[in-house]
């Protein structure tokens, strides 16, 4: 059985993602929110039981106990108060935990805890590829290892195995380069699914326009642009001319054919920063960062002249105080203006 591409026993594995809590959750804060406090409440439970053991000392209980209280706090702001969090906010925990697993490596003569710590390396990695991306996941993470890479070859841990010494070889040279290349093995695969699953989520599959999704998501990003360097923003509304006839006549494919060369033109004419989305049907958007009304005009009409297949266009100039729909209304009716003038 197949559900919208998905085999439905894929998506009753994930049948816990509809646990109310966690669905409560979800309604009143975001996605990145409830993964570093849940995040937050694991490493505190691991925190706790370290508390229990009689031969760590009181730094370390302290240590424990700060990060713990901190930890549980933030995971109850979020789970239970439905706060959201900063986005430095889950930076600060994974460089928190990375110097909390460079004292246990480097500093500590507690084996359990070093080798724990070690353990999560690659759970920070994914981390950060997922919600960070690649400018800043590479950045941090290459800090991470560099410095939990050193504390290993230098602490009380590193060197060669010494008979009869409980500390010395438990992280040699390859143990280290294993850390440190499966650590970046899972950032790198995270950078890929994220990209990936972004991908899938914001395009359209016959054309590789946008999706209604993908606009949604770069009119934001326009938009705050635009009012913070007080540059134009234009966007225009394509629709092509008797495109049901083609699919009447000569079938689907044959229409399916038509919109595809008409984004790859789309794509090919316009500038690199400018943007085209589908939809829907015959309908299409290009969104002209950086273009006043005037010259997102002279633009498309240029377009127009190498068009395959006839299409009418409407342009509007965004407003400081637009949404994608206000702005769709004004083009959409002149784009109809058009159609009628002709």
């Amino acid at each position: 059985m197949v559900v919208q591409g998905i085999r439905a026993a894929d998506a009753e594995e994930l049948g816990w993602l509809n646990a109310s809590w966690l669905r409560r959750a979800r309604a009143r804060t975001s996605i990145y929110s409830i993964a570093t406090a849940v995040a937050c409440v694991f490493f505190s439970m691991l925190l706790l039981l370290e508390l229990f053991e009689t031969d760590i000392s009181l730094f370390e209980i302290l240590l424990s106990a700060v990060l713990m209280v901190g930890g549980f706090g933030c995971g109850a702001a979020v789970l239970v108060f439905g706060r959201r969090l900063p986005r430095w906010g889950g930076l600060l925990l994974v460089l928190l935990h990375a110097l909390v697993a460079v004292y246990y490596i480097g500093f500590s003569d507690e084996r359990q805890n070093a080798v724990a710590s070690i353990q999560e390396l690659p759970v920070m990695a994914i981390f950060l590829a997922w919600f960070y991306g690649a400018r800043i996941g590479r950045v941090v993470e290459l800090v991470i290892l560099l410095s939990v890479g050193a504390a290993m070859v230098v602490g009380p841990f590193g060197g060669d195995a010494v008979p009869g010494a409980a500390a010395p070889g438990l992280f040699g040279l390859s143990n280290v380069f294993g850390v440190v290349a499966m650590s970046w093995l899972c950032l790198e695969i995270g950078f890929f699914v994220r990209h990936r699953v972004r991908v899938e989520a914001h395009t359209d599959p016959l054309t590789g326009a946008l999706n209604r999704r993908g606009l949604n998501h770069r009119m934001d990003e326009e938009l705050r642009r635009a009012q913070r360097s007080g540059r134009p923003l234009s966007i225009a509304v394509l629709d092509l001319d008797d495109f049901k006839a083609v699919n009447d006549g000569e079938g689907h494919e044959a229409g399916d054919a038509v919109l595809k060369t008409l984004v790859a033109q789309w794509i090919s004419l316009s500038r690199e920063r400018d943007l085209v989305a589908r939809l829907g049907g015959d309908e299409f958007v290009m969104l002209l960062p950086d273009t006043a009304e005037a010259g997102a005009m002279a633009m498309v009409g240029r377009m127009r002249q190498y068009a395959t297949h006839p299409w009418s266009w409407g342009v509007a100039q965004v407003r400081a105080d637009d949404t994608l729909e206000s702005a769709l209304r004004r083009a959409d009716a002149e784009m109809y203006r058009h159609k009628r003038d002709r």
